[in-house]
């Protein structure tokens, strides 16, 4: 047997989606008791129907933002442009968690109380349609409610364990 092949199952797949590029976004809610911003940077996000318009994304039973985000049923997909990475670090560090909201770039919708990053390179609000869990998280499809663009289209990207930008070829 191969070196490769004794290594569990799970850190093979973990290098493997380490590699894989994928768009990165924070996703935004708001707990409906307190009325208080919650978030979860991430890039197991991805478009699932235009028909209705819908996005999915993946988020663990164990995070601080899934509880708050199932309850409200809302949530907002704030894609980055290049130049917003320093949104990441506050939503992936528990202990950086006082600093999640504290950019001037930061808005709060008037009529549901959603966050999202002003000119961002879009901004997707949805509401919770299905809920399906399966090992350690919930994939949540949200029908897409309203969105923002700016004029960019250079979204930031995640791969090999950090933001980049995603190019075409030619």
């Amino acid at each position: 047997m191969s070196s490769v092949a004794t290594i569990a199952l799970e850190a093979r797949l973990k290098r493997v989606l380490r590699f894989m590029p994928a768009p990165v976004g924070i996703v935004t809610s708001v707990d409906p008791d307190s009325g208080a911003p919650v978030g979860l940077a991430m890039s197991a996000l991805m478009p699932v129907s235009l028909d209705p318009c819908a996005m999915a994304i993946c988020v663990n039973r164990q995070g601080s933002a899934h509880d708050a985000l199932v309850r409200t049923g809302q949530f907002c997909i704030n894609l980055l442009g290049p130049d917003q990475d320093a949104h990441i670090a506050p939503f992936a560090d528990p202990a950086a968690r006082d600093r999640r909201f504290a950019q001037a770039d930061w808005r709060r919708r008037a009529r549901d109380g959603m966050w999202y990053i002003d000119d961002a390179p879009a901004n997707l609000f949805c509401t919770m349609r299905e809920r399906v869990g399966y090992g350690t998280h919930d994939v949540i499809i949200g029908e897409v409610t309203d969105l923002f663009t700016s004029d960019s289209n250079d979204i930031l990207g995640w791969a090999n364990g950090a933001p980049g930008r995603l190019h075409p070829l030619s």
